[in-house]
């Protein structure tokens, strides 16, 4: 028995919308016993990575939230009455209610409020069935007739869904709906003391109190049925136990821990030859006892009571446990010195905490616990104090735990795994152990709400042209070096090194942006396209620059810069897309802009006419190309002074070769740069205010194409040492960037 999902409205910071959140489960797979220790250690990675949900997202994303939720239902019943209070509710929606149905309203307006609209908080849980030995007497008073049905084959287990609704409701209407009148007709509403304002703010507090009073009671409906469940109760069906973020609590934390452990592995592995040298010490102590302590205490004893009535027998009760708790230090040694532990670095004590924790939590199951309820344990933000590395490790860190203190014990299945994090790097210890992105849960925000993203392979790969080479290649990217997507403010996916740095510097330099979590990915053309499904998934404002990359012959990209007399090769630069219009092949070579452009047709077996006419039809001779898809908005270059870039370093060419309206340093400033790059190069080293540097600006891109890190470099470089130095941004990346100020100004 497992639980499957989780549906929430209007608690908290979740709105009207029902946002619904997915649970992992996996079976325990069987094992021969016979197996080595790294077989069995992999199996248990394999297991816990399977039957472990990650939910990540960025600090009041609502990740305890949801542990807490689960936390407040396993103890309640039909019923209960103040389980959730008025901060429980989402605030905004009660604000909202106010204002429309009690704010400068009339007692006669308020009377008439329809009363199957009062605030509530709604939940759904469905819970999965996977074994015959389940017991489902738990769910006696909340089944209906086909409320059990079997919904779906896994691993050779037919899974059966029960699914119970839960509702924090008014129980008595007539009553709320009376005290809601009450609220107009205060005493403090003729006091001339209190101005408007302070009077508006104390009934708004009266308002919110109702919502944490006894006016609210807990509901269990069937599925389909309005009559609530009479007897029901989740406090024998659900048991959730939590590991807090914070472990280390004192100087003996990690020693508490290390017992644990211990005891664990003494219940389930052979230590026989230790159990008979403690045996051995009792009988020992026993006997230095009787022969020196026993006849003194008990001549003490006689004086006060006949040794008729009062005979003492001393046992010693040494045991390994005990020795442990009581009469190990543990240290460790660092030269000939040794270290208490209370010097252990915190990390790898918080890392052993929650080892200990699992692994007591899985010695305290009975079969009744396995058969007849949903157990959840839950980890918080395991990554306090650990150094990275270790985040890193993670979840093969616990397995490997896990794996050698239980021995023989095969008990771990029907136990399910919820960890929350904002760490990148326990988010890629959960990736790398099971190659995949099934079971994570990303928590983000929409507008003042909250929303739940359940992250999948096919979540992501479904309805759209992913091969799976180019799908392992994202999981790999992504586990290398994107997995900080999950907890930025925006996105920006650019193709080269150029981009990347100079992006990082105007956002850094930037009022507005630099104070967002704005993360630049460099990402190759050809692959930038693969990620959309994923932010379009996630609803994670992008921007993407993106070359127009306009297709040439082999003879149009040709140059050839000569050292004597011979007239140089220089390829002319593109100033009209006519010759594209009736083109049999593609304009541009780009399958990022391809992608979007068909995304625009709405038509993904677009031919390449039809792509490049829509490209001509969208660039209209502008400086930029834009287009606009979901979350995701791509910027390409357009027409610029007279000529189509196709690159990120031609359009900074073509931006600055001619100064612009009111400034005299841009055309200064990219010579100043272009002889940064490439200071004795013919065309470089000798051009002046004079040169028609935009005539050639194709020519210049293909030169710096050796140099692109140092272009970038080199706007930076000169931005921050030369006062004069002033170069335009190009419309493109202008337009982006101001796209996600207005984006995070709204």
């Amino acid at each position: 028995m497992y639980l499957k999902s989780l549906s929430i409205k209007n608690y908290r910071k979740y709105g009207e919308e029902v946002q619904v959140i997915n649970f992992a489960h996996s079976k325990w797979p069987e094992i021969p016993g016979d197996e080595d220790e790294t077989e069995k250690i992999n199996i248990t990675e394999e297991y816990i990575s399977k039957s472990s949900s990650l939910i990540v997202g960025k600090n009041n994303s609502g990740k305890s939230t949801i542990v807490k939720l689960l936390n407040t239902l396993q103890n309640s019943k039909s019923g209960s009455r103040s389980v959730f209070k008025h901060t429980d509710f989402n605030l905004k929606i009660l604000s909202d209610w106010y204002h429309e149905n009690i704010d400068n309203k009339s007692e006669e307006e308020i009377k008439s409020i329809d009363r199957s609209h009062f605030p509530k908080l709604e939940f759904r849980l469905i819970l999965g069935i996977d074994d015959g030995n389940d017991l489902i007497s738990s769910f006696e008073d909340i089944l209906v007739v086909s409320g059990i049905k079997t919904v779906e084959t896994q691993e050779n287990q037919e899974i059966a869904e029960v699914t119970i609704d839960v509702k924090y409701e008014v129980a008595d209407e007539v009553a709320f709906l009376e005290d809601l009148v009450k609220i107009k007709t205060s005493h403090f509403n003729d006091s001339q003391q209190y101005d408007e304002p302070y009077k508006k703010e104390l009934q708004y507090r009266q308002f919110l109190a109702l919502f944490s009073s006894n006016y609210f009671v807990l509901n269990f409906y069937p599925i389909g049925r309005e009559e609530p469940a009479k007897e029901f109760s989740l406090s024998s069906l659900l048991k959730v136990d939590t590991i807090e973020a914070n472990t280390v609590k004192n100087d003996k934390t990690l020693s508490q821990a290390y017992n644990r452990i211990v005891s664990t592995y003494i219940k389930n592995n052979d230590i026989e030859e230790i159990n008979s040298l403690v045996g051995g010490i009792n009988y020992q102590v026993k006997g230095m006892v009787d022969a020196n302590i026993k006849d003194i205490l008990q001549s003490a004893v006689s004086s006060i009571e006949s040794t008729k009535n009062l005979k003492m027998n001393l046992h010693p009760d040494v045991n390994l446990e005990k020795i442990f708790a009581n009469s190990i230090i543990y240290e460790y040694q660092e030269g000939n010195n040794n270290i208490p532990e209370s010097q252990f670095g915190m990390g790898y004590t918080n890392l052993m905490v929650i080892i200990a924790k699992i692994v007591d939590y899985i010695e305290l199951y009975s079969e009744k616990d396995i058969n007849g309820s949903v157990n959840i344990l839950c980890i918080e933000e395991p990554e306090s104090f650990m150094h990275p590395q270790m985040q890193e490790l993670f979840i093969k860190n616990i397995s490997k735990a896990i794996a050698t203190l239980l021995g023989k014990k095969q008990q771990l299945d029907t136990f399910q795994i919820i960890i929350t994090t904002h760490s990148t790097h326990i988010l890629n210890s959960k990736i790398q152990s099971g190659n995949t992105l099934n079971n994570i849960s990303y928590l983000g925000q929409a507008g003042t709400n909250n929303i739940i993203k359940n992250i999948s392979d096919d979540a992501i790969v479904s309805g759209r042209d992913i091969d799976k080479k180019a799908y392992e290649y994202i999981k790999k990217y992504l586990r290398l070096e994107v997995s900080d997507v999950f907890f930025a403010d925006a996105v920006i996916l650019v193709e080269g090194v150029s981009e990347e740095n100079y992006l990082r510097y105007e956002i850094d330099k930037h009022p507005i942006l630099k104070n967002h979590h704005i993360k630049v990915y460099r990402i190759d053309g050809a692959y930038a396209h693969q990620f959309i499904s994923l932010l379009d998934l996630l609803e994670i404002k992008t921007v993407i620059f993106t070359d127009l990359d306009l297709k040439r012959s082999e003879d149009e990209k040709k140059v050839d810069i000569k050292d004597n007399d011979e007239p140089d090769v220089i390829p002319q630069n593109i100033s009209d897309l006519e010759k594209f219009a009736t083109a049999v092949s593609s304009l541009s070579t780009n399958g990022t802009l391809q992608y979007f452009i068909k995304k625009e047709l709405k038509d993904e077996e677009a031919k390449y006419g039809e792509i490049n006419n829509k490209i001509i039809e969208k660039l209209n001779n502008n400086e930029e190309l834009i287009i606009d898809y979901n979350n995701i908005t791509l910027f390409s270059q357009g027409k610029i002074n007279e000529y189509y870039a196709t690159s990120f370093e031609e359009a900074i060419v073509l931006t600055n070769a001619k100064n612009s309206e009111g400034s005299h340093k841009n055309k200064q400033s990219l010579i100043k740069l272009l002889q940064f790059v490439h200071p004795k190069k013919k065309y470089f080293r000798d051009i002046d205010e004079s040169s028609e540097i935009a005539d050639k600006s194709y020519m210049y891109q293909a030169k710096l194409s050796d140099g692109k890190s140092k272009f970038s470099t080199g706007i930076v470089y000169l931005s921050v040492t030369d006062d004069d130095f002033n170069l335009k941004q190009p419309k493109y990346i202008e337009s982006g960037l101001k796209l996600l100020c207005d984006y995070f100004e709204e």
